[in-house]
């Protein structure tokens, strides 16, 4: 009566290793392309408020004093500077973004305080955490499929998802969820 269940993990044909290979070297491509041409939009900039360490009513009493300001006096709440630390980071979280878990803003605040500051900089920090979801979307489909074909495909159309190749261009931490949400889950199928 005790049947034992073999899975058998089949290998995918070299042609679709090649074409899997092929997207996720597109993949990455698409992650660093351009970085540097897209302005920041609404939430980046509160991203990097957060990261800078000020709050926005620090920012409302320094900038809005009546005084005409340039752009220099602006990009000092959106870059890592001496004035404010990791905790005035944490700080600013605690205060108004509770919401947010913070491990992303301290990672980032550390990656622009080791590279230093460019648009270029800011956003390869969440492209690389994005690139860690390839990985882990692989074992994923290990774990629940125990089909090596399967997890080929799956994290080549990760890869090359324009949904993940968007949010991974974003100063964000929607790819550090993307990628804890997939170990989590690995983790609960063990």
């Amino acid at each position: 009566m005790n049947q034992i269940i073999k899975t058998r993990l089949i290998l995918p044909p070299n042609w679709l290793k090649i074409l899997i290979i092929f997207l996720l070297i597109l993949g990455v491509f698409f992650r660093f392309c351009n970085l540097e041409t897209r302005a920041y939009w609404h939430d980046e900039t509160y991203t990097l408020l957060r990261i800078s360490g000020y709050t926005v009513p620090e920012v409302i009493q320094q900038v809005f004093t009546g005084d005409i300001i340039g752009v220099e006096e602006l990009r000092q709440y959106q870059s890592v500077n001496n004035e404010k630390n990791f905790f005035d980071t944490l700080n600013g979280l605690v205060i108004e973004d509770q919401h947010h878990p913070p491990i992303y803003f301290l990672i980032a605040r550390f990656w622009f305080q080791w590279l230093g500051d460019s648009v270029t900089i800011n956003r390869s920090l969440p492209v690389l955490i994005s690139l860690l979801a390839l990985p882990c979307i692989y074992w994923l489909c290990l774990e629940l499929f125990k089909s090596y074909l399967t997890a080929w495909i799956g994290m080549g159309l990760v890869a090359i998802s324009p949904f993940h190749v968007y949010y991974a261009q974003e100063i964000r931490e929607y790819g550090l969820w993307a990628v804890t949400t997939l170990l989590m889950s690995v983790s609960l199928l063990r």
